[in-house]
Parts: C-alpha cells; structure tokens; sequence
C-alpha cells in the first residue's frame, strides 16, 4: 500500500479507502466526520483513545499509528521550544533545534516555517549567507504554496540582512518588491506590513531621500494598533517549555512554549509600534506641526520607559531637543540633549544626531569652542556607524562653525570631507559619479 512513508493522516485515510468506509463509517460512535477529514488532512491529532478506536476498525496494530503521532509531536514541540528560544534572543540554543527538525521533517512539520526560523537565527549570529539561503528557500516554497504572507516575511528578512550588509540598493529592492505584494494579501498583516514600511522610511532616511522616508513612515503608522503584554512571564513559560520537554511531555512543553512566544511577539509589535508613532513624530514636526510633534514625543517616551527601552527614550528626547532648535529656544534644547545624553552610552549611534543638537544649542548661545568639540564627537560616531548621509550634514555645520570663527583652513577641509562622504553615498546607492 506505500503508507509506511506517509504522515498519520495519509496512513489513515489510504487504509480507510483500503477497507471500504466511509469518513463517518470510521468516525461511527468516536467523532464526527468533520473530525475524521480534519485527522486525515493532518490539521488535528486524535486522542489516544480515539486512535486506539480507529485503528481496531481499521485492524491494524496501535503501534503502526503511535511511531508517527510520537515522531508528529515531538518535532512541534521541539519547534515551539525553538520559536520560544528565538522570540527571547536565545539565538544559538535555538539553531541547533532547527537545524535538526530539517534533517529529518516529518510530514506535518511546516517546513518554511522552520525554515524561516533558522534564517533569522543565522541573521542575529551575523551568518549573513546561510540566512539568505534559509530565506531564498522560504520564498520558493512560498510561491509554489501561494502564500503571500510567507512571501512577504522572507522578502522583509532579505531586506534586513542587505541593510546590515550595507548594500542599501538591494535591502530597497527587497522590501519594495514586498511593498508592491501588499495587495497579494489575503487578509491584512498590519504589523508584518508596517515592518516594511518602516524599514523602507528608515533607509530612504538614512540616505538622505526624506520625503519618501516621511511618505512610508505616513504609511506605516496607518496600519499600526496598540498591544501589551509582559516580558517576565515569557521568560517564566520558556524555562516551563524546556523543562516539560527534558520530561518528554511533549503537550505541556508546547502549551508553554506557545505562551511565550505570544508574549515576546507581542513585545516586539509594541516596540514596532511605538517605533512608527515616533517616526509619525517626525513626519509633523517637518510640517510644522510642533505641538502635535511634541504630545507624540511625549508619548512615545513614556511607552519606551515603561518597557524598559531606555535607548529609544533617549533617542526621542533627542527629538524634541530638535523641535527646540526650530522654535529657537535653546537653553531648552540644551537641558534636552543633556537629559538624553545622560541616558544613553557615549559613543553609540543614538548619542550622534543628539551630539549634533547640542552643538547647534551650544554655538547659539555663545559657546562657539564648546559647540566644536562636540560636533567633532558627532562626526567620529556618524563615521564609525558609516552613516554617510548624516556624516555630511555633520561636516557641514562643522564647516560653518570653522567658518565663522574665520578659521578657512578647518572649514575648507571640513568641507572636503564633507563632498567625500557625500561622493560614498552616492557610490553605496549605485550611482557612480
């Protein structure tokens, strides 16, 4: 019959046809057909009394049944342990799970899922190849299955690594060939959708295109909706989930592990949105709109303060400091930065364009050497990070500074170096000049 390769569904399906019977005949007295179809298709476990049932009308031996539900359950508990270990950042315990389910899937195991999971796992580890290869894989299956969502996640990825590669022209390729699929959707993924969104606005930022940044930062916070949950009660249920699949109770394992990863994903999509409503920030402050830049900002710090996002606290603080450089009032925007500084690590990229703030709140209010020293400590951050679009700006108004203390040689060769940074950007974008 050819049904020792086949999951638990297809083994009972293809000896219910062998025998003669009908869904119901085989469910008669046990479940409903409904049921049976679900069991058959593989979207539903019997119970093991059910199965016991089934396989006496089927007179075949238990245990022809019991290898594969055993096999079945142990590969979705050993993937919700792994997808709990990876929502925690629990990257390299993680892998090694995945790795191992596809050595040997079994027929219910969702491969591009799993797939998919060892792709960001290798992400995080700075395994930049073989994450491309895990996604590239996602995004066959995904075509050949018709899954756009599936499409769209391995597309996102794809575009994350190339950012973190820094080739910014491909990172854009990705992520607009995952825009242009939105209306592929069956149903709307506003988070997934607003990832994109938001990783198109910050690249089209950092390459100094603002308007198309503000224009996908607009976008994104459309699809954005509120969540919370609770950080410490995930990292409570993985140790549950691992410590119930050491016991080889493998249902308990994935009740928990299952909990967990709905609170760390929720986590992240709090993150997300608090992310996009700063952005939103941005966007009014550019038009103009200070006040209600401002009551955003506000907001969005007490959010990232409650969860324990103390950087991005900082880094919104910088923003408001902003605000008060275009309503010139910058003793305000001077107690900002520091406020900001205070909490933010000296040499990390959040601490550049804040940096910068305070040397234009500085220069304003007469403190001119000040305002050039830490410029200069702006330039060396923008410049490690690579940030070439920033960078130029930077020298310019280090330019500027030079210039109006007539000291022309400083300012020329800030300017220089100014156009060089400009000339690195144009090349990373492909455009060669």
């Amino acid at each position: 019959m050819g049904v020792f390769f086949m999951s638990l569904g297809q083994k009972i399906r293809e000896l219910r046809i062998v025998k003669g019977l009908t869904q119901s005949d085989l469910g008669s007295g046990l479940v409903t057909p409904s049921m049976i179809s679900q069991i058959e298709s593989d979207k539903a476990n019997p119970s093991y009394k059910v199965l016991e049932a089934i396989a006496e009308k089927l007179e075949t031996p238990l245990e022809f049944f019991l290898t594969d539900i055993q096999t079945q359950l142990e590969q979705t508990s050993a993937h919700k342990v792994a997808k709990a270990l990876l929502s925690s950042a629990n990257y390299e315990r993680a892998y090694g799970l995945l790795e191992s389910l596809l050595q040997k899937p079994s027929q219910s195991l969702n491969i591009a899922e799993v797939m998919s999971d060892l792709g960001e796992c290798y992400l995080h580890l700075g395994r930049y190849d073989e994450a491309v290869e895990q996604f590239e894989k996602v995004l066959e299956i995904a075509k050949t299955k018709e899954n756009p969502t599936a499409s769209l996640q391995a597309l996102n990825k794809l575009g994350v690594i190339e950012q973190r590669r820094q080739k910014y022209h491909l990172a854009i390729y990705h992520w607009r060939k995952a825009y242009e699929q939105f209306e592929l959707l069956l149903q709307p993924e506003p988070f997934l959708q607003s990832q994109i969104l938001t990783n198109l606005g910050t690249i089209h930022y950092q390459l100094g295109e603002f308007q198309e940044a503000l224009n996908y930062y607009e976008t994104a916070y459309k699809f954005l909706a509120k969540s919370s949950h609770f950080e410490q009660i995930g990292f409570t249920y993985i140790g549950l989930g691992l410590s119930y699949k050491r016991m080889k109770e493998f249902e308990k394992a994935s009740e928990y592990s299952q909990y967990a990863i709905a609170i760390f994903e929720s986590l992240k999509n709090i993150k997300l949105a608090i992310d996009v409503k700063k952005n939103y920030g941005i966007l009014k402050s550019e038009e103009g709109q200070f006040e209600a830049a401002h009551e955003l900002f506000l907001a969005c710090i007490e959010e990232y303060e409650k969860h324990n996002y103390t950087l991005d606290a900082g880094s919104v603080y910088g923003e408001i400091a902003r605000l008060y450089v275009k309503e010139q009032r910058f003793d305000d925007c001077k107690l900002t930065c520091q406020k900001a500084l205070a909490t933010i690590p000296a040499t990390s990229l959040e601490a550049a364009p804040i940096l910068r703030t305070l040397a234009i709140a500085e220069d304003k209010l007469g403190h001119r050497d000040r305002a050039t020293a830490t410029m200069v400590r702006s330039i060396n951050i923008f410049k490690e990070h690579r940030l070439l679009s920033e960078l130029a700006e930077t020298y310019s108004l280090l330019a500027d500074f030079y210039q109006l203390d007539g000291n022309f040689a400083k300012a020329n060769e800030s300017l220089l170096n100014m156009k060089d940074a400009l000339n690195e950007n144009l090349k990373e974008r492909g455009i060669i000049l």
